[in-house]
């Protein structure tokens, strides 16, 4: 049975990623991109291209219909500095955009698996060094992790109560192509660019926590949204563990000369994440680590 995947946020790095594999590895798949702007993807043969809104249900639901959408990837959101700008907003957005998703989902009836975007950002970072399975306490520490919470209960609703089959997914920082500058997560992802044209960078923070190579994250979703595991289920994203200023002194290795280095400026996050639950769910996928991406450059 021929699939059609709707991809929701497809601008972004993940969305991009996706696309990527699915044109690859899944030619049988027909890719709808849904994107407020002109998407870097839309001219590529075999995805078609929609201008639509998550604030706006009637027009999800259209497309959702008009194209016989039986998969939707929902990576669409405002991130952490405009959240923290304007909370008000990130509610609209980031919660009520996504009560949009689902229930057109709901409505449309024929939706085989919806995959959630979230951020390994809602856990409550602990004292020690452990690292966070998904049953680790969450916090609403700000305007972004709190909508992403209530984004996360409002999938699992719809999940138990109406029967839509969800996966919630938990990545923390994502490097690699794709990833823009924009938010000062972004800095190793701009700061390896920086290292291979010769110039010097400084990455905006500094401590160790997960990192996820953004090609890997891409077989990560497809996986999740084409292999059925389940009704409903909240994973962390495989990663590596790194430390910052290790991550400049590897860079600056890689280039031959003292380009990167960093704030010391430290982000609430856990140090690790325990992927075994997606491991297990999704049996030989694997993570790339930092060295082989820069071998691969």
């Amino acid at each position: 049975m021929s699939k059609t995947i709707l991809v929701i946020g497809g601008s972004g790095c993940v969305g991009r990623n996706v696309i990527e594999v699915l044109m690859r590895d899944h030619p049988e798949c027909r890719v709808i991109l849904l994107s407020r702007g002109i998407a870097s993807v839309e001219q590529r043969q075999g995805v078609t291209w929609v201008r639509g809104d998550i604030l706006d249900k009637d027009s999800l639901l259209d497309v959702m219909r008009k194209f016989e959408v039986t998969h939707i990837l929902h990576a669409a959101g405002m991130r952490t500095s405009d959240c923290k700008a304007d909370p008000v907003r990130a509610m609209e957005v980031n919660v009520a955009g996504t009560v949009n998703v689902l229930d057109s989902a709901r409505m449309h009836g024929a939706i085989e698996r919806l995959v959630f975007l979230s951020t390994a950002a809602v856990y409550e970072v602990p004292d020690g060094e452990e690292f966070l399975d998904e049953g680790a306490k969450t916090s609403a520490l700000n305007a972004y992790t709190a909508s992403k919470l209530a984004a996360e209960a409002t999938v699992e609703c719809y999940a138990r109560s109406y029967g839509l089959r969800c996966n919630v997914l938990r990545p923390q920082i994502i490097y690699g192509p794709g990833r823009e500058g924009e938010g000062s997560t972004a800095g190793v992802s701009v700061a390896i660019r920086e290292a291979a044209a010769g110039r010097k960078y400084t990455i905006p923070f500094q401590g160790r926590t997960y990192f996820h190579y953004t090609k890997d994250v891409g077989i990560y979703v497809v996986r999740s949204l084409l292999e059925s595991r389940g009704d409903y289920a909240v994973y962390n994203l495989p990663g590596e563990s790194l430390d910052v200023e290790e991550i400049a002194d590897t860079l600056n290795q890689w280039a031959g000369r003292e380009l990167i280095d960093c704030t010391p400026v430290s982000y609430p996050f856990a140090q690790g994440l325990v992927d075994t639950k997606f491991r297990e769910a999704y049996p030989g996928v694997v993570h790339t680590p930092l060295d082989a991406v820069l071998e691969s450059l």
